[in-house]
């Protein structure tokens, strides 16, 4: 597995080339951009997950689950600063609001966190993610590797 690591590694930075041609994807009014996955190579690493939802319907939804096979779970992390301090910690869901958008990109105080991410699952520099809305149902996705998500984010613009 020890060869493998250097291979994987160059595969995921020239991945973040692949997040610009993604296949469209949307769950009834949500359309799913920008789905990209920051990973060094490393199996067993925690790795950050990114994506834009835009709700193109007078109603709000919510983002209650999501899951992969190429990891143990996957958390909704955000970033919490105050005077005494910075915090991570896990949300139980993270709304879409009506006719907006839940930008969980990279700087941001939101990220998908992978726990104990497989970059051996990756099929074509991509892992296949299943998001669960509480109104639009359950979508599956492709979200590109990438070595440097905030220059894959961008690409996008």
């Amino acid at each position: 597995m020890m060869f493998l690591r250097p291979i994987l590694a160059a595969f995921v930075v020239l991945a973040a080339t692949t997040a610009l041609a993604e296949t469209p994807v949307a769950a009834g009014p949500l359309d799913l951009t920008r789905r990209i996955v920051a990973s060094s190579g490393t199996v067993g690493e925690a790795s950050a997950g990114y994506v834009r939802v835009v709700n193109g319907s007078a109603a709000a939804d919510q983002l209650t689950s999501v899951t992969c096979a190429c990891a143990s779970r996957v958390e909704f992390h955000h970033i919490r600063r105050s005077a005494t301090g910075v915090s991570m910690d896990a949300d139980p869901t993270w709304d879409v609001p009506a006719q907006g958008a839940l930008d969980v990109r990279p700087g941001s105080d939101l990220h998908l966190m992978l726990i104990d991410f497989d970059p051996a699952r990756a099929a074509d520099g991509q892992v296949v993610l299943t998001l669960a809305f509480r109104e639009a149902g359950e979508v599956q996705a492709a979200f590109a590797l990438t070595g440097d998500s905030r220059a894959a984010w961008a690409a996008f613009d």
